[in-house]
């Protein structure tokens, strides 16, 4: 509230911070809220307000950003979440590079990543 003195850039009792997972994606122009934790594998769309932390292996897009799908570490989309999110134990396989995944529910799991250059 008192603007007579800029406030030092370092951390301090009003600085919360964002923890960014290995891997994670964030696009041009995403917005992240402080406080938050964006999982492994993670990808976060063009111009999307995070506003909760987005779980590991998951696309969030728009403002808020909400989950829309699943993954892959090589970053195609592998899954869209609808109907069959309650199927237990669902395993999903990437078109691209074949490495396999677990959902239960909306938690993502990673079963088999594939080495890479393996594949087809």
């Amino acid at each position: 509230p008192d603007l007579k003195q800029l406030r030092s850039s370092e951390p301090d009792e009003h600085t919360l911070p964002t923890l960014v997972r290995e891997g994670a994606t964030n696009v041009a122009q995403c917005t992240i809220g402080n406080d938050l934790e964006i999982g492994r594998w993670a990808m976060v769309g063009m111009g999307a307000v995070v506003t909760r932390s987005v779980p590991a292996f998951h696309l969030v897009i728009g403002n808020p950003a909400r989950s829309v799908g699943v993954v892959c570490r090589c970053g195609q989309l592998m899954h869209r979440f609808g109907s069959d999110d309650g199927t237990p134990g669902m395993v999903v396989e990437c078109p691209e590079c074949h490495s396999e995944y677990m959902l239960r529910g909306r938690e993502v799991l990673e079963v088999a990543p594939v080495a890479q250059g393996a594949g087809s």
